[in-house]
C-alpha cells in the first residue's frame, strides 16, 4: 500500500490554505488599487481642467469652434481621458471622445466664467474618465501582488515541508519503523533520538518503551500462566481419564452429555463404552430407584452447593445389588444451559459392611434372632405408629422350661444347639412381619404386628407350646424335649407403655410357671387366664 508521508500531507494543506488566503489578499488588493486609481484620475483630470481652463473659457466667450475643438483634442491626447465636451451659453456645443467602449463612469464638470469677470458664466467643460486605464492599473498592482505573494507562498510551503520532514516526519518514521519491526516477546525497544530527546517525540519514545515494557510483563505472565494451565489441564484430564470414580455430564433431562472411562464399571456396566453411554438416560439406565436420582438433580438444581445420597444400582443379570455414593451440583454453560456435574463411586463394601455391623448390633450372635435393644426400638416404633384398638399388637414373654437341666447334664455346645433349634422353630410359628427376639439366656420375646386379635394371639401361643415341645436331637443317641412358658400381653391403644406391656406379659408368664409349666396365660376381664399344653402334644 502507497504510503502518505505527513510532511507531505502538511505541506499541501499549508500551500492551499495560504493560496486560498493569497487569492482573497489579492481581490481585496485589487478593490483597494482600483478605488485608489480612481481617486488618482480624479486628481489628474482636475489638473488638466485647470491647464486648460482659461483657453476653454475663451473658446466658449468667443463662441470660437477651432479653439474649442483644439482644447478637446489636446483632453483627448491623455491617457486618462475618455471624453471631453464644451459648452457655451450662446450655443456652441463640442465633444470629443476615444473609440473605447469602457463601463460607465462618472466624470469631472468644471464650470467656465467669462475672461473678464468672475461673476459671469459663460459655459461649461466635462472630462469623462477612461476607466480602461484605471482597471489596468489595478490589474498590474494586484498581479505583481499575487506573484509576491505566490514567492512568499512557496518559499514558505518549502520552509515548512523541510521543517516538518526534519523534525516530526522522519523522527515518526524512524519510530514507527522500529515498532513495526519489533515482535511480540522481544526484548528491543526504541532507541532515543537525538535531537528530539526534550519535546513531545522524546516523551512518546519513552512513553511507548514504557508500554513495551509493560506488554512485555504482561506477556512473560500470561505465557507463565498458560503453561501453568496447561500443565493443570494435562493433570486434571489424567485425573479425568484414571480415576476410579466415576465422572459425568447431565443435560436438565438426565441424559449423559460427557463420561470419564471409569464410570462404566462403577454402574456396574463395564460392557459399554463411554462413546455407547453417551446420550443415555441416566437415572433410568443405572439406578434402581431413577424417582431418587431425579429427586436428587431437583435438590441441586435450586441450590448452589453439592448435593449428595446414597443410591442404589439398577441389577443387571446375576450381578449383585451394588451401591454408589452420588455428589450432584448445578452447573450452567452456554453451549447446554443448565447441567448437572456428577461424581460416584462405588461404596458397596462400605454398605456390606456397616449392613453386617448394624446386624451384628441388633442380633444375637448365637441365634440370629434381634436382641433386646433391637427388639424394644422396634417395638417402640410400632407402638408409636398405632393408630388406636383398631391395630392392636400382642407381646409374647417366653421362657424354656427344663433348658437348665439340659444346658447342666449335656454342656453348654449342647444348650445353644438347643436354642438355636428352639430359634428357627419360634420364627416358623409367625408370620415375616412378626417380630422374634432373644432377650437373654433362654428367655424369648415375640411380638405379633397387624391387627392381632386374642383368639389369633391363643392360637399362635399354642403351636409355639407345640413347635418347642418336639424332640430335639443333639447326638445320634440323645434327644432332649423341652417346654415353654409364655405370657402373652395384648396393646389396646397407643397411649400404653411398653414398661407396662412387658410387666403384663411377665406377670402372666410367671403364673404358668407357678401352674406346673408348659403353657400360656393373657389377662382377660382383669383375671390371669392360664392354659396349659401337654409336653406331648
Amino acid at each position: 500500500m502507497k504510503k502518505h508521508y505527513l510532511h507531505h500531507k502538511l505541506a499541501k494543506t499549508v500551500f492551499w490554505v495560504a493560496l486560498l488566503f493569497s487569492a482573497i489578499t489579492s481581490v481585496l488588493f485589487f478593490i483597494t488599487e482600483l478605488n485608489r486609481s480612481n481617486e488618482k484620475t480624479l486628481v489628474m483630470l482636475n489638473q488638466l481642467l485647470d491647464t486648460v481652463e482659461s483657453t476653454a473659457a475663451i473658446a466658449a466667450y468667443s463662441n470660437n469652434s477651432t479653439i474649442g475643438e483644439d482644447v478637446l483634442k489636446g483632453l483627448l491626447r491623455n491617457d486618462i481621458v475618455h471624453e471631453a465636451r464644451l459648452s457655451s451659453t450662446q450655443g456652441l456645443q463640442l465633444a470629443k471622445a476615444k473609440d473605447t467602449e469602457v463601463p460607465w463612469q462618472a466624470g469631472v464638470v468644471r464650470t467656465l466664467h467669462s475672461p473678464f469677470g468672475e461673476a459671469e458664466v459663460i459655459g461649461s467643460l466635462a472630462i469623462t474618465p477612461e476607466a480602461q486605464y484605471n482597471l489596468l492599473e489595478a490589474r498590474h498592482s494586484a498581479l505583481l501582488s499575487g506573484l509576491n505573494s505566490s514567492v512568499l507562498i512557496g518559499l514558505t510551503a518549502l520552509i515548512v515541508l523541510l521543517i516538518v520532514r526534519s523534525s516530526l516526519s522522519l523522527p515518526l518514521m524512524k519510530v514507527s519503523n522500529t515498532l513495526h519491526a519489533i515482535r511480540v516477546g522481544e526484548q528491543e525497544r526504541l532507541g532515543p533520538l537525538p535531537r528530539n530527546h526534550d519535546d513531545e517525540l522524546g516523551q512518546l519514545v519513552e512513553d511507548i518503551n514504557r508500554l513495551l515494557e509493560t506488554l512485555q510483563e504482561k506477556f512473560s505472565a500470561e505465557h507463565g500462566l498458560r503453561e501453568e494451565i496447561e500443565v493443570i489441564e494435562r493433570q486434571l484430564r489424567n485425573i479425568f481419564e484414571t480415576t476410579s470414580a466415576g465422572i459425568f455430564l447431565l443435560d436438565a433431562t438426565g441424559r449423559l452429555l460427557t463420561v470419564n472411562p471409569a464410570l462404566g464399571k462403577v454402574i456396574a456396566l463395564p460392557h459399554l463404552s463411554s462413546k455407547e453411554l453417551l446420550g443415555q438416560n441416566f437415572p433410568e439406565l443405572v439406578f434402581a430407584e431413577p424417582e431418587l436420582m431425579r429427586e436428587l438433580m431437583a435438590i441441586a438444581a435450586g441450590r448452589d452447593l453439592s448435593v449428595v445420597q446414597d443410591l442404589r444400582l439398577k441389577k443387571h443379570g446375576d450381578a449383585s445389588n451394588n451401591w454408589v455414593h452420588c455428589i450432584l451440583s448445578r452447573q450452567t454453560d452456554a453451549l447446554h444451559g443448565v447441567c448437572f456435574e456428577g461424581v460416584v463411586y462405588d461404596i458397596t463394601d462400605r454398605i456390606v459392611a456397616e449392613a453386617s455391623i448394624r446386624h451384628e448390633a441388633d442380633h444375637d450372635s448365637l441365634t440370629a434372632l434381634f436382641n433386646r435393644p433391637a427388639a424394644e426400638r422396634l417395638l417402640a416404633q410400632l407402638i408409636g405408629t398405632r393408630t388406636g384398638a383398631e391395630t392392636p399388637l400382642a407381646l409374647f414373654m417366653l421362657d424354656l422350661d427344663f433348658f437348665k437341666e439340659i444346658n447342666d447334664t449335656y454342656g453348654h455346645d449342647a444348650g445353644d444347639y438347643v436354642l438355636v433349634e428352639i430359634a428357627a422353630r419360634l420364627k416358623n410359628c409367625v408370620r415375616a412381619s412378626d417380630i422374634v427376639a432373644r432377650l437373654g439366656g433362654d428367655e424369648f420375646l415375640i411380638i405379633l404386628v397387624d391387627g392381632v386379635s386374642a383368639d389369633y394371639a391363643r392360637q399362635i401361643a399354642k403351636d409355639i407350646c407345640i413347635a418347642v415341645s418336639m424332640p430335639i436331637r443333639i447326638s445320634p443317641t440323645v434327644v432332649v424335649r423341652l417346654g415353654a412358658s409364655i405370657g402373652i400381653a395384648i396393646n389396646g391403644g397407643r397411649e400404653q407403655a411398653i414398661e407396662q406391656l412387658y410387666k403384663v406379659a411377665d406377670q402372666a408368664m410367671y403364673e404358668v410357671k407357678r401352674q406346673g409349666r408348659h403353657g400360656f396365660a393373657m389377662f382377660l376381664d382383669g383375671n390371669i387366664v392360664v392354659e396349659k399344653i401337654p409336653i406331648n402334644g
